[in-house]
């Protein structure tokens, strides 16, 4: 099992490579400086769904019609780092990402992630800061915004990490819903270094538009805690275990 996971781990490597040299005349294309972003979101869906296919993995992305017309923050669970790829085709709308900066060291899917997304430097409170700073100027320029909550992928045995205030506080100050959604069985295709992985379908459901109480006493707080519920009863449900932040009663 163990050797399986490190050949799986090696293959990701490999796959996204392949994958964006086949399409990289269109990526480069709709990655270009002064280019429209929605164009290039299309194409990184077809990427994504070439990569998780090569990755053995067979997308089942769950169909969810925006209510709220404009910008809004998607926060999915972060269990693997097939997510982004899984987001990309789920989303039920073209969002910007915010990724961790070490993205940006991977040949070809670096220089991608520059041209198109928000890079965290998360050993640095300014460079965490400075990021929130440039999500907030996206979504004042219309664009949706994905900033998995968690902050990172938790170890196997947590079922969903404390989140990070930095998503609830962009959609409560530019007054734009959190789109919850639910990424299944990802953790179980590709885990972490030497934890089981496995091929298969993976599911994602969206749960909905979430809006701040402005009678809350604490309006971030409040928002972040019910998404933080939310999320974690409907991955329970799906028959997901592990650890929690928060108690779900």
């Amino acid at each position: 099992m163990k050797l399986f996971s490190y050949i799986h781990h090696i293959w990701y490597y490999f796959a996204a490579f392949a994958t964006i040299v086949v399409l990289l005349p269109a990526l480069l294309w709709t990655a270009r400086p002064g280019g429209d972003y929605k164009y290039f979101f299309k194409v990184a869906k077809v990427w994504s769904w070439m990569y998780l296919v090569l990755m053995g993995v067979w997308p089942r992305p769950g169909k969810y019609k925006m209510k709220h017309q404009g910008p809004v923050v998607l926060s999915p669970n972060h269990g693997s780092d097939l997510d982004i790829p899984m987001t990309f085709l789920a989303s039920p709308t073209p969002v910007v990402f915010m990724g961790k900066a070490e993205l940006l060291k991977l040949p070809l899917f670096g220089y991608f992630f520059k041209q198109t997304s928000i890079a965290v430097d998360r050993s640095s409170f300014g460079g965490r800061k400075q990021a929130i700073r440039d999500a907030d100027q996206k979504i004042k320029e219309g664009y949706s915004v994905c900033i998995y909550p968690e902050g990172g992928i938790p170890p196997q045995d947590q079922l969903l990490r404390a989140f990070k205030a930095g998503a609830f506080k962009l959609a409560v100050e530019n007054k734009v819903p959190v789109v919850l959604m639910s990424i299944y069985q990802n953790k179980f295709r590709l885990g972490d270094w030497g934890q089981p992985s496995s091929i298969g379908p993976v599911d994602t459901k969206v749960l909905g538009e979430f809006w701040a109480d402005e009678k809350a006493e604490d309006v971030i707080e409040e928002l972040s805690d019910r998404c933080y519920i939310a999320l974690a009863t409907d991955l329970k449900n799906h028959g997901h275990t592990g650890k929690l932040a928060l108690p779900l009663s």
